[in-house]
């Protein structure tokens, strides 16, 4: 950090977004803070903020933000969805890109699917406080010492897949996000795999919990021809 304020650009206003803007306020005051959500009523949690507001569905905003040149510190996602992973396939939907269901994927702590098929992972098999710092060698709630970050282990999978992780980072007492370069290094990425068929996983991970959905990179030889 060079001293100046941050920018903050939170995708989502309900229980998490909102959580999420007040704990940032309250760390730094001066910091720049954007929220957008659909729902313009939802604002109303942090009506008293001195903060930005817009109605808007997030992976368009973000998009659009993203694309103009604009510039954020961190995004916050807080949103219903995988944000990093929506944003990605709707880079690519027009190559013929789309969702796939996640193949087995082995030894990973405390593995749930989620109705949209996004497979949601945890070191801990207890409900987490909303106020965990993260300490970096121990669990805050066992004392524990962690074993290896979920980050890595997404990162380190292996199979017949390509595995891409966004790294949350915390920012404040239970509030994650990641640096816009992290979502934007991967189409980059992606695009040297997507005539490849072969499956790509994008997981967005902290060091303890994580969400990994899965992108079908075969796209027809029309597209390839053009």
């Amino acid at each position: 950090m060079n001293g100046n304020p941050c920018t903050y650009l939170i995708i989502g206003c309900g229980r998490f977004g909102s959580r999420a803007a007040n704990k940032l306020f309250q760390k730094d005051p001066h910091s720049r803070i954007i929220v957008v959500d659909t729902n313009k009523r939802a604002f109303q949690k942090i009506a008293r903020l001195p903060i930005e507001t817009a109605i808007s569905d997030g992976i368009f905003y973000l998009s659009q933000f993203l694309s103009e040149g604009r510039k954020a510190d961190y995004i916050i996602p807080a949103a219903p969805l995988h944000l990093a992973f929506e944003f990605i396939l709707a880079q690519f939907k027009p190559l013929g890109a789309k969702r796939k269901k996640i193949p087995p994927l082995s030894r990973l702590p405390n593995p749930m699917m989620g109705k949209t098929g996004d497979l949601y992972t945890s070191l801990s098999d207890f409900l987490c406080s909303d106020d965990c710092p993260e300490p970096a060698r121990y669990c805050m709630a066992t004392g524990k010492r962690r074993p290896t970050p979920l980050y890595k282990i997404l990162n380190d999978l292996k199979g017949n897949f390509e595995s891409k992780v966004v790294r949350s980072l915390q920012l404040g007492p239970g509030v994650g996000g990641f640096r816009p370069k992290a979502l934007l290094n991967l189409p980059e990425e992606i695009k040297k795999k997507i005539y490849s068929g072969q499956t790509i996983l994008i997981s967005t991970a902290s060091r303890c919990h994580g969400v990994t959905s899965a992108l079908s990179s075969h796209v027809g030889s029309g597209s390839r021809k053009r």
